[in-house]
């Protein structure tokens, strides 16, 4: 009767347990991508667009979905019983009895295990489950913030050359008039040899830039799962995003991907301390034996019976040392587990604080060389430069604030773009969830239509 109620209980678990594996399956299926070609970059794309192709095309998530996918699969052993044990012997020698000579035996033995010890197996297995699972969002998010930080590189590379080369075409303008007053004798040969020298400095400033392209491409493309030398479409002027302050440490503790991992793993943990309070437990096995009797004439109707025995068998857990080692090993993991999501928390919320503080930082630098500052500069140079031209000044002082001009636009790029590197870093860490891949493929496939 005992074992009849473990049987039924243990069926009940298995379908709630089916259950939720399902759900979580569910969730999986969201993310699986099923397109049959890879979209084509259009000739003109923005940032979002290169971190969802990434999304689609980045091999470490490919990997980290299937790694989840293993872990949901890895539910149906947990909450499975253990494989029946099947026995057939032969009797050497027949045992004679009074019915007959035996032959033959056959044995089958299922061992039965507690509903309460499958439920914690198959507990822990679904928090691995989700521990994958959000090692995987954390992945995704991870990949768009390099993603966004290889297009940043590509863009502050492809400005700067931009800004370089219009500087040059001025140090350019000042060397050709410079030249023309040296062949009238207006001029000392030193000064031409000075600004020429100044060309040379501007050539070898904008071949290193336009020699940095080439890695910042090849590591843009490999993000987003392309060869290494494929070339990449225009890059447009990147968004910068909006974000609430007062909310992001309330959504970084609550949402970010990584948290969730700590806590799934902390429910791991849990479930396997009390996964190794149950092994404690008496196992129960089944089983029933048949014996194959021979026929025996003398026997008379009892001849050639075949005995049928019903057996139960009680595994005894008298080492106790070995439970308690279990037990101590399972409480030492989870403090580990609980430690680390303090940590986790401490760590997260640093490293927030930081990030907020490079934002305004950044946004400081912005304000001051994108303000007075710059133009103050343009409007310097433009006035040395007319006085130049009139021969009321000489070349150091245009060459002066051509260089404080060039410093102070650089500056201004650099920092718009190390303000949206920033952003990038706050969002993925206060747990901002993109689209589910499936979502991004559809999206995609509209455009290319």
């Amino acid at each position: 009767m005992i074992a009849l109620m473990r049987v039924v209980s243990l069926l009940v678990f298995s379908l709630s347990a089916v259950s939720a594996q399902d759900s979580v399956l569910e969730i999986w299926q969201r993310e699986q991508v099923r397109g049959a070609g890879r979209s084509a970059l259009r000739p003109l794309v923005n940032l979002q667009d290169y971190v969802h192709y990434a999304q689609l095309y980045n091999s470490d998530i490919e990997a980290a979905l299937w790694g989840w996918k293993a872990a949901i699969d890895d539910v149906k052993t947990a909450r499975s019983w253990s494989d029946p044990h099947v026995a057939l012997g032969h009797f050497l020698r027949p045992i004679e009895t009074r019915d007959g000579p035996q032959q033959q035996r056959f044995s089958v033995a299922q061992a039965i295990p507690w509903p309460s010890e499958l439920d914690a197996r198959s507990r822990v297995a679904l928090a691995v489950a989700d521990a994958e699972r959000w090692r995987y969002e954390e992945r995704r998010a991870d990949v768009a913030v390099r993603v966004i930080e290889a297009y940043l590189d590509c863009y502050y590379l492809e400005r700067a050359i931009e800004i370089t080369e219009r500087s040059m075409q001025l140090v350019e303008y000042v060397e050709e008039v410079l030249r023309m007053r040296y062949r009238s004798g207006e001029q000392e040969h030193g000064d031409l040899m000075s600004v020429q020298v100044e060309l040379g400095r501007m050539e070898d400033q904008i071949s290193s830039l336009r020699d940095g392209r080439m890695p910042a491409a090849s590591l843009l493309n490999a993000l987003i799962g392309r060869p290494h030398d494929a070339a990449f479409a225009a890059l447009d002027t990147p968004m910068v995003a909006q974000l609430e302050i007062d909310s992001l440490r309330v959504w970084a503790l609550r949402d970010s991907p990584h948290m969730q991992m700590l806590r799934a793993a902390l429910g791991q943990a849990q479930g396997v301390l009390e996964l190794s309070e149950k092994e404690r437990y008496p196992d129960l096995t089944v089983g029933l034996d048949y014996v194959r009797t021979g026929e025996r004439a003398a026997a008379g109707s009892a001849s050639g019976r075949d005995p049928l025995v019903v057996m139960a068998t009680v595994k005894l857990p008298v080492w106790r040392d070995k439970y308690r080692g279990r037990e101590d090993a399972a409480i030492s993991r989870y403090q580990a587990a609980r430690s680390a999501l303090l940590d986790g928390e401490r760590g997260l919320l640093a490293e927030l604080e930081g990030a907020l503080f490079g934002r305004r930082e950044s946004m400081r630098k912005m304000a001051l060389y994108g303000g007075d500052l710059l133009a103050k500069a343009e409007q310097a140079f433009s006035v040395t430069q007319q006085s130049f031209t009139a021969g009321r000044s000489g070349f150091l002082e245009l060459m002066s604030a051509q260089r404080t001009l060039l410093e102070f636009q650089l500056a201004h790029e650099r920092a718009s773009v190390e303000r949206m590197r920033h952003e990038a870093h706050i969002q993925r860490l206060a747990g901002r969830r993109m689209p589910s891949r499936s979502v991004i493929e559809r999206e995609l496939s509209r455009h290319d239509r």
